[in-house]
């Protein structure tokens, strides 16, 4: 525990001091979801009465908001790992006791907070720009805290895998900025508008972890319908339907668990046990 807490606060103090991590994990999403609002969204007056222009602007912010969530623990998260390995400082860790349960944990928990602020900065600016939030019972922020968390478990899997894939701090940063933005726009801008697939690509929808955690937290914090035809169609959510049993939650706990055992492995493996960085 004092190693994972060592670990959180060296990494917290390290990703707000990066110019990065301000600039694409606070303003890009921020920027991104004023841009979408301003084009890309209709106006009130063609929306239909199965739903509001308030809540398509609820379940943009929380598609956008986790895209800051990927954006900071994908893309900081990996970019901090490389740094390290680059700069050599596994070869001091590796000399002590270092748990590297303890270093990945830690640096997951500096990921969350970091992610938090992202992802609440966007709720409220799509707030003030007339998002409406509503949750669907009490169920539902459980729903919304654990798919929160677990989306952030894959992305800083995610960032283990491709750092230790590619040697070259400079690649990793831009590997998985690649791996953020095609996965946001192969899955219909994270699952808000499925009409860009293909109808035999709709299933990708609700089983990429990305547009499959923005789905289950856009039905659980707005008022969009889940199946309605028209209203939802115009809204951009269907089809498919959205992911509302509890099936869909098991199956982001499947993706969380299975990157995060082989992240840990390869911290062990490669990074402690290895030489990472040499």
């Amino acid at each position: 525990m004092t190693q994972t807490k060592a670990f959180a606060l060296r990494n917290l103090r390290a990703m707000l001091r990066t110019k990065a991590t301000i600039i694409w994990g606070f303003g890009f999403p921020a920027f991104w979801y004023f841009l979408t609002s301003l084009v890309f969204l209709p106006d009130s007056g063609d929306v239909s009465e199965a739903t509001t222009l308030g809540t398509i602007k609820g379940s943009t912010a929380v598609s956008l908001g986790l895209f800051g969530v990927l954006t900071v623990t994908l893309v900081a998260f990996a970019g901090g790992l490389s740094d390290d390995l680059t700069a050599k400082r596994y070869r001091k860790l590796r000399s002590l006791p270092v748990a590297p349960s303890a270093d990945f944990a830690g640096r997951y928990l500096a990921g969350v907070a970091v992610a938090a602020v992202a992802y609440v900065l966007v709720l409220l600016i799509g707030l003030l720009d007339g998002a409406t939030y509503t949750l669907r019972g009490p169920l539902s922020i459980p729903v919304v805290i654990g798919t929160f968390l677990l989306f952030s478990l894959v992305g800083v899997s995610v960032a283990v895998l491709v750092t230790r894939l590619v040697g070259d701090s400079e690649l990793v940063v831009g590997i998985t900025n690649a791996i953020l933005l095609v996965s946001y726009f192969l899955t219909g801008y994270n699952g808000m508008n499925p009409g860009l697939l293909p109808a035999e690509s709709h299933w990708v929808i609700n089983v990429a972890p990305n547009s499959l955690a923005a789905r289950l937290q856009a039905w659980h914090m707005t008022e969009i319908p889940a199946t309605t035809p028209v209203g939802v169609e115009r809204a951009g959510l269907t089809p498919p339907a959205l992911p509302v049993s509890i099936q869909f939650v098991g199956l982001l706990v499947v993706w969380a668990l299975v990157l995060g055992s082989l992240a840990t492995y390869l911290m062990d493996s490669a990074v402690y046990r290895g030489e990472g960085g040499e």
